[in-house]
């Protein structure tokens, strides 16, 4: 039995030993240690959640993996990454190759990706710094796309309003030019009955010549009457001798017109306007839906940022329930809160997110703050934005996990209008600290103190720094 039993336990130990070397053997084969290497370097500003130990693809393909990541010694400088690489990929790696930090599949960890050289590209060596490209984050591609909607809805509003003003000047030239043809046709009527009255006149006059009456009959049969009126030709005649004069200044000041080319630029002028008429038209045929379909550029426009609008809406949703899943909400168990835009004032009266904490605070009168606007609504006064960038200034000095919150006051009127109040205050404070010194939204809260006894009227600046051991 004693024998049988030392061959047992040899035999364990045996396949103990046997069974560690191979998973030895595994997992070093699976992080390429037994394979001959070259070590590279890369540096960049942003590493992104890249750690020791990450795998390194070339070209999509495992080459090896992370050995060291070194901290910079000043803010200016960059993080330098130092990672192994199997020897049969040094063939197409060159000096132009480029590492990037990228995320393995659609939530995976993060991974050093090596692009593979060009063919006059310098070969590299053991220990060569090679080009980089700083990692994307999702945060920056959310924040260029809300500034890009921004642009859009700017630009669309834009066109809206010049293609509206544009239709307005349309129609009103339409208008002068209907009223412009009723007077021409009233002005022509006119004239032709003036012109037939005429026609009868000048018919009644001839008669009356032919038969010898007035003073043109008389013209005709009376000597004396024709010497007075060769006369008064001869007067005629030195008249028009003047006449011919003024008429030839007439000419010459009408030359001097025309070698000016006033009407030149008359036609040209008129030119322009029938051009930009014509481009305006073209605008507007472009915006409206053409023949037989029922959207236009401008609905497209809008549906996109309508669309773009319900993605951001969503992935927000998606980021809320992520944080509260099993895997990351003892996180935010542990600190106390979520999203401090989010705390009730139930929750914030009670001291549930603030224990541990110590209080500072800022007080601010409504006059120092606000102006009245349109409608009778409060609007932050420049005065008002001086005044809180003084207040804001010993938080600055914190860390940024520092945690703020704009308590908004109102008295008198009902229960309702002080809420309303209180609540548009601290609101109208909070985002514009957020946006102005560029703080963490999930750290600043608004809280309407509207059931609290207090006759202020105002905000009251509030932060929670750790209490001192």
């Amino acid at each position: 039995m004693a024998a049988r039993t030392k061959i047992l336990v040899g035999v364990f130990v045996l396949g103990g030993f046997v069974l560690f070397a191979a998973g030895l053997f595994i997992i070093g084969d699976r992080r390429l240690l037994f394979s001959d290497s070259i070590e590279l370097r890369a540096q960049f500003a942003n590493v992104g959640g890249l750690k020791v130990g990450s795998k390194v693809l070339v070209s999509g393909m495992d080459a090896g993996e992370v050995l060291a990541i070194h901290v910079p010694a000043r803010p200016g400088a960059k993080f330098e990454v130092r990672f192994r690489v199997l020897e049969k990929f040094q063939p197409i790696l060159r000096q132009d190759s480029v590492a990037s930090i990228q995320v393995e599949g659609l939530v995976g960890s993060k991974i050093l990706q090596v692009d593979a050289g060009s063919e006059t590209g310098a070969p590299v060596t053991s220990g060569a710094l090679i080009q980089s490209r700083e990692p994307v984050e999702i945060a920056d591609i959310v924040r260029d796309t809300a500034e890009t909607i921004g642009k859009a809805a700017a630009v669309v509003d834009d066109v809206e309003e010049r293609v509206g003003k544009a239709i307005d000047t349309l129609v009103g030239v339409g208008e002068e030019a209907r009223t412009l043809v009723v007077q021409v046709r009233g002005d022509s009527r006119e004239i032709l009955g003036t012109t037939k009255r005429v026609v009868g006149n000048v018919n009644e006059i001839v008669d009356g010549v032919r038969q010898g009456r007035g003073t043109v009959g008389k013209l005709l049969t009376d000597d004396e009457v024709y010497g007075k009126l060769r006369k008064t030709v001869d007067d005629v005649a030195a008249v028009a001798g003047n006449a011919r004069s003024a008429s030839a200044d007439v000419k010459e000041i009408v030359a001097d017109l025309k070698s000016r080319d006033i009407g030149g630029k008359v036609e040209a002028a008129a030119g322009n306007v029938q051009q930009a008429t014509a481009h305006a038209k073209d605008v507007i045929a472009t915006l409206k839906p053409s023949a037989g379909e029922e959207r236009g550029l401008i609905d497209d426009l809008r549906d996109t940022i309508m669309n773009t609008r319900e993605a951001t809406s969503d992935f927000a949703d998606d980021m809320e329930a992520l944080k509260r899943n099993w895997f990351f909400r003892g996180f935010f168990k542990r600190r106390g809160f979520y999203d401090l835009d989010e705390v009730s004032q139930e929750d914030y009266l009670s001291g549930k997110i603030t224990r541990g904490r110590e209080p500072e605070r800022q007080w601010l009168h409504r006059s120092e703050l606000f102006d009245e606007g349109p409608e009778g609504r409060e609007l932050l006064s420049e005065k008002g934005k001086k005044k809180l960038a003084i207040a804001i200034a010993p938080y600055l000095k914190l860390s940024p996990n520092t945690l703020l919150f704009v308590e908004g006051y109102a008295s008198g009127g009902s229960r309702e209008e002080q809420f309303l109040r209180s609540r548009e205050r601290a609101r109208m404070i909070r985002r514009y600290l957020v946006q102005r010194f560029d703080l963490k939204g999930n750290y600043v809260g608004a809280i309407p103190m509207d059931n609290v006894k207090s006759d202020w009227e105002g905000v009251s600046i509030v932060w929670f720094r750790d209490k001192k051991k």
